[in-house]
């Protein structure tokens, strides 16, 4: 029974990767973002370790295929191997359009403070951290997520919380997510391992097909079970 359960899982695992690969393209010739899946609702992508080994002036910038006004919402999962470094960071940021000068800055730190910002900049009021906590600021296993939405404002979780809610930014329409770590070229490496995954909802994300793809996982499995079950429970009963 255990053995059938095990392949079961693996199968299941194997459609959902399977699914993920088939809407999955290149991005240029860029070899630190890779997985970039693009759906009517939804735009996802990976970046390697080495985007927060590059320096604020060059940092790896993604550009989305389409810029996405007001209503969205972003989950980043950090599974970055950080160097146990006071200095070992990711910075991302969130771009509007140009010619705005307009912001969202999230800072990470990998080393021992596990130090955590939030920032926004824009042309009216300059560069304004509106969240900073020097230890323990995030999680390490929990994606985190933000969030902008009309009439709503921005809302950023830390993984653990909610840290920002319903901040007024004058309406944030998202062009570019761009990751560095280093503040001069200099400095030494932040991580040596791992990656970061971005993926972007917007408008109504039940016309994205992996919308669905969890409730089909959860059917397939549970269908699975009862069948072995049933199975087992006659086998018993000749």
């Amino acid at each position: 029974m255990k053995k059938e359960l095990l392949c079961i899982s693996i199968a299941v695992v194997f459609l959902f990767n399977s699914t993920i690969l088939y809407f999955t393209p290149s991005y240029g010739q860029n070899p630190i973002v890779s997985n970039v899946l693009t759906t009517r609702n939804n735009e996802a992508f990976t970046m390697t370790y080495a985007a927060s080994n590059v320096d604020r002036k060059m940092p790896v910038t993604y550009s989305l295929s389409k810029t996405i006004p007001s209503n969205w919402q972003l989950i980043i999962q950090n599974n970055l191997s950080y160097y146990q470094s006071d200095s070992a960071k990711t910075i991302i940021r969130l771009y509007e359009p140009k010619p705005s000068e307009k912001f969202i800055e999230l800072g990470m730190f990998g080393g021992p403070s596990g130090r955590f910002w939030a920032a926004v900049n824009t042309r009216e009021s300059g560069y304004i951290r509106v969240y900073e906590r020097d230890r323990d600021g995030w999680s390490r296993e929990e994606p985190i997520f933000v969030a902008h939405a009309n009439n709503q404002g921005l809302t950023i979780t830390n993984g653990k919380r909610i840290i920002i809610d319903k901040l007024s930014v004058n309406d944030f329409t998202v062009s570019s997510i761009s990751v560095h770590g280093k503040d001069k070229p200099e400095d030494p490496p932040s991580a040596y391992a791992g990656n970061l995954s971005f993926s972007i909802i917007f408008g109504n994300p039940a016309d994205s097909p992996l919308y669905f793809l969890p409730l089909i996982m959860i059917v397939l499995v549970g269908g699975t079970l009862i069948f072995l079950l049933f199975k087992k429970k006659r086998d018993k009963n000749p």
